[in-house]
């Protein structure tokens, strides 16, 4: 959210999520790529894990992780 707002709308940034957050819930992986995509805004975004994924990432949650930021404007009209 800082960056953001230092750079503006304009700028093209790249929001990363930790990449532990893969093995939690997928309810709570869901919620933090909205939580990222709010803080970094909509447009001009680039959503990305911090470092990729970790061994031993549940692979059913590297799966949830990308078609859910896939449909990322299905989910942000969802909890707007």
């Amino acid at each position: 959210a800082e960056a953001r707002k230092r750079l503006g709308p304009d700028m093209k940034v790249q929001g990363n999520i930790d990449p532990g957050v893969l093995f939690g819930s997928q309810a709570f992986i869901r919620d933090r790529i909205v939580d990222t995509i709010r803080k970094a805004g909509h447009e001009g975004h680039i959503l990305n894990l911090g470092h990729g994924v970790l061994p031993g990432t549940p692979e059913d949650n590297v799966r949830f992780f990308f078609e859910t930021a896939k449909q990322a404007d299905q989910l942000m009209a969802v909890h707007a």
